[in-house]
């Protein structure tokens, strides 16, 4: 054994390597100099290459492996001992550092599109951070040679080295994986330790693609339903892709489309989302820890990104189901430089409508979206997006309804410096409904109501150091209900035609966020948003003497027209304004566990009700106003995550307390035709949600899956209602339990089934009955007080895919799914009515929509 004093630590060797990994320069050295190193293959360096030409010591040669920053070494004997000198960041030596910002946009190598929510980790600093919408990031790092290794669902993790001694710019493509994930298909994040980043807020991620391998409804793969599946997320009805998050009404979750408020999200009473698979690019969802940059609605947020399209070549892309059809195409305009993205959706159901030739009778919906993308130079781009929809529902000689959603969006965004990135975004929602009752022509009529918005938001991100990034900007939206419309639809109605007036408002903000890293695996989160409501006079101001509401007086929602004044221009007549904080602390136990805690309050400025004579897709939203307040919700909320096995399982608790104010509600015989007239028929009450939610995920290997469970209770209290008592509101749901599975048979071929449970939802029944002209009316008792039955089935689905060429990215898929496997018949609703024969007799009538449902779907890409 040769033992290296100092004497034989400075004879010379003639060292002669070129391009050697770490690994093979260490075993040179230890072949020449007849030493033994001692190492953890963690702490070596797995991209950067060396070289070294030399006549030197075996000291000078170790110094230019490991300069001591944050690698060192010494040397015992004849053995080298390889350690880790990592000076922490958060430290106040770390602190005192030179930093230097590595920034850059992560892009998908075979189309250049932007990868959102893609992770950047530096592992010789354990430090991270993650793309914006945009791809962009930034990170400040001291002087070195680092390892950085990229990574996002759905692609190739990459690893480079890089040399930081002035600011670096880093722009990377990542590669799709060319075999189909071994994840499960919907991802939740808990304050989960991931590559360095510990998260702030509750989000639930869903990979659209894949929800093409989950049991499909009528052949259409749904974003939301898939949503559905994961603790918190309710669907308002059987078969409906309408959400019901932690006990908040429908109409409490912000759906946005390339930062494009929607006011709503549903196709065909609810059966599907408006969102086709094919069309998006990510799908991100909030349920507590909400940033102050979203606002407007009180329960979460569903956060939707297009795709921006190909600017490398032409794809065409599609799919045909059971009932519809639809196709994508994208492509370059310009190469590198600008592309475009079309997207249509239709079912071809009115084809078969064989004997309705007047439409009646028919379900029909398209959407259509679109994207224009221009890279101005590296630091601008501009993107402009499109979406259209519209829905038919009609009942020969009963009912009809029409509703649809339009937008249109122009971003500008900019890399105003390595730290500095900014979003200017204007946009416009318009949103329309209109409705035939047409059971009783002498009766008969039509109402309708649109909502247009204009909006303007800037929003401005500033990465300052390693631990602190700061978040803020100003937004402000012009509102213009016209809500209430009638007129008489048959030539014999004796409906007297009502034009409702124009209301009109301004809804403005200014919000920031601050993430602050204020020790090793401790994050805080601070945000705050500031906003204002102001209503301006109507046009045509209606004085009533109203006859006040009393519990004895069904009479009572009927007002006597006393005057109308008009208005000129914009004069503000009230203004509501609050203050919403957000806080959010996500804690690192160890390398496995996290725990975060979080505090929500959101302002609601507009509410929707539902009218019951009315399909339920035809709600009518009521802004606040000097009689109306704003709903305000606050929220307390726990979480706890345990990733398990490296990663391949992960069991997550989560625990939340949400107090409500200001929920409007409808008053005992309201009924709400006209905005002209709705201050007599509606009330506002209190509200509180509570509830516990947990998952079980097995996230990798041949089997994944999920197993995910709700308690939880929603009620509320009225004044007039239910003798001033609290009652379970529409939403009050006690138990939820989820079970995905999915199996992989082979490469080609994936097998998935979902079985749900949910105890049944409360709905008014009647108590007694009374007779009047020879029928029977039902007295309805309590509001909420009875419970539907539970419901649960069983879905499945066969997936197999194909690659058409090998050569190219041609793939198609066929997927078979059966909803409801064994047939239960689940109970949508009652109807309660004289019977047919015996008209004094009152019958329930139990309504269920679906049996088994067999359905299939097949999809293509070239």
């Amino acid at each position: 054994m040769t033992t290296f004093n100092s004497t034989a630590q400075e004879k010379r060797y003639n060292f002669d390597f070129f391009e050697l990994t770490y690994t093979e320069a260490i075993q040179y050295i230890t072949d020449s100099c007849g030493v033994n190193f001692i190492y953890s293959d963690d702490n070596i360096p797995m991209v950067k290459r060396i070289t070294y030409d030399k006549n030197a010591t075996l000291k000078e040669v170790l110094d230019f492996m490991f300069d001591g920053r944050f690698l060192g070494y010494r040397i015992d004997n004849n053995e080298v001992i390889i350690s880790v000198k990592r000076i922490p960041l958060d430290s106040k030596e770390g602190r005192r550092l030179p930093k230097y910002t590595v920034s850059g946009i992560i892009r998908e190598k075979s189309t250049n599109e932007t990868i959102i929510g893609a992770t950047v980790y530096f592992s010789d600093l354990d430090i991270g951070t993650v793309t914006n919408i945009g791809g962009f990031f930034s990170i400040s790092v001291p002087l070195g040679d680092y390892n950085i290794k990229i990574k996002s669902l759905g692609f190739k993790s990459t690893d480079t080295l890089v040399h930081i001694n002035q600011d670096y710019q880093l722009n990377l493509k990542l590669d799709m994986h060319e075999t189909k994930l071994k994840e499960v298909l919907v991802l939740s994040s808990n304050s989960e330790i991931f590559e360095g980043v510990l998260e702030l807020s509750n989000i639930t991620k869903v990979t659209p693609e894949l929800t093409k391998e989950l049991p499909m409804f009528l052949g259409e793969g749904d974003v939301i339903k898939s949503l559905q599946l994961m603790p918190g997320f309710k669907s308002a009805n059987e078969g409906s892709s309408e959400l019901s998050v932690r006990g908040g009404g429908t109409d409490q979750n912000l759906f946005l489309i390339d930062n494009v408020p929607i006011y709503n999200a549903t196709h065909s009473l609810g059966f599907y989302s408006i969102f086709n698979t094919n069309s998006l690019k990510s799908v991100k969802t909030y349920k507590s820890g909400i940033p102050a940059k979203y606002g407007g609605r009180g329960s979460s947020v569903i956060d939707v990104h297009l795709r921006e399209g190909n600017n490398q070549h032409f794809n065409v892309s599609g799919g045909i189901g059971t009932i519809s059809a639809n196709v994508t195409l994208e492509g370059p305009i310009q190469k590198e430089k600008s592309s475009f993205i079309i997207s249509g959706r239709r079912p071809y159901t009115d084809l078969f409508q064989l004997n309705s030739s007047d439409g009646l009778n028919s379900i029909l919906f398209y959407d259509l979206s679109a994207k224009l993308k221009f890279q101005l130079d590296p630091k601008n781009t501009i993107t402009t997006s499109g979406y259209f929809s519209r829905d038919k529902l009609a009942f020969e000689d009963v009912s009809s309804s029409e509703w649809g959603n339009n937008t249109a969006n122009v971003t500008w965004t900019s890399l105003l410096s390595p730290k500095l990135y900014s979003n200017l975004g204007l946009w416009y929602t318009h949103y329309n409904v209109s409705n035939i009752i047409n059971s009783v022509p002498e009766t008969s009529y039509k109402t309708s109501y649109t909502i247009d918005d204009v909006g303007l938001k800037y929003t401005l991100e500033h990465y300052i150091t390693p631990f602190v990034t700061i978040k803020g900007g100003v937004e402000s939206m012009f509102h213009l209900y016209n809500s209430g419309d009638i007129t008489p639809y048959d030539e014999k109605s004796i409906v007297t035609p009502t034009e409702a007036q124009d209301i009109r408002s301004l809804e403005s903000a200014v919000y920031f966020d601050a993430e602050w890293n204020i020790a090793d695996k401790v994050k805080l989160g601070i945000g705050g948003r500031f906003s204002r409501f102001d209503n301006f006079k109507n046009s045509r101001e209606i004085i009533e003497n109203a006859v006040p509401y009393t519990p004895n007086n069904t009479n009572s929602s009927v007002s006597v027209l006393s005057d109308t004044i008009y208005n000129k221009g914009l004069q503000i007549e009230n203004s509501h304004h609050n203050f919403d904080p957000r806080l959010s602390i996500s804690i690192g136990l160890s390398s496995n566990q996290s725990l975060r805690i979080a505090y929500d309050r959101m302002s609601q400025y507009t509410q929707e009700l539902n009218i019951s004579t009315l399909p339920s897709n035809a709600g009518v939203w009521i802004p606040s106003d000097k009689t109306i307040a704003p709903l305000i919700n606050n929220q307390f909320s726990i979480g706890y995550l345990n990733k398990i096995n490296e990663g391949m399982f992960d069991i997550s608790l989560d625990a939340y307390y949400k107090d409500s104010q200001n929920i409007l509600e409808l008053k005992p015989n309201g009924q709400l035709l006209t905005v002209d007239n709705f201050l007599n028929d509606v009330t506002t009450g209190i509200g509180r949600s509570y509830g516990f939610e947990t998952l079980f995920r097995k996230r990798k290997g041949i089997v994944t899956g999920s197993v995910a469970y709700t308690w939880s209770y929603s009620l509320m209290q009225v004044d007039d209602i239910n003798n001033n008592n609290w009652y379970p509101t529409n939403q009050d749901q006690r138990h939820v339990f989820n079970i995905l599975a999915s199996f992989e048979i082979t490469k080609q071929i994936q097998f998935s089934a979902v079985w749900n449970y949910a105890s049944g939802r409360p709905f008014t029944s009647p108590i007694g009955k009374h007779h009047k002209d020879g029928y029977v009316i039902p007295i309805y008792g309590d509001r909420n007080a009875a419970r539907l039955p539970s419901t649960h089935h069983l879905d499945i689905s066969l997936t197999f895919y194909r690659k058409m060429h090998e050569q190219k990215r041609n793939e198609s898929s066929f997927n078979f799914s059966i909803y409801n496997v064994y047939a239960r018949k689940n109970t949508y609703s009652y109807i309660f009515r004289s019977n047919a024969i015996n008209p004094e007799q009152l019958e329930t009538v139990k309504v269920y929509l679906f049996s088994i449902l067999p359905s299939f779907s097949y999809n293509f890409k070239f």
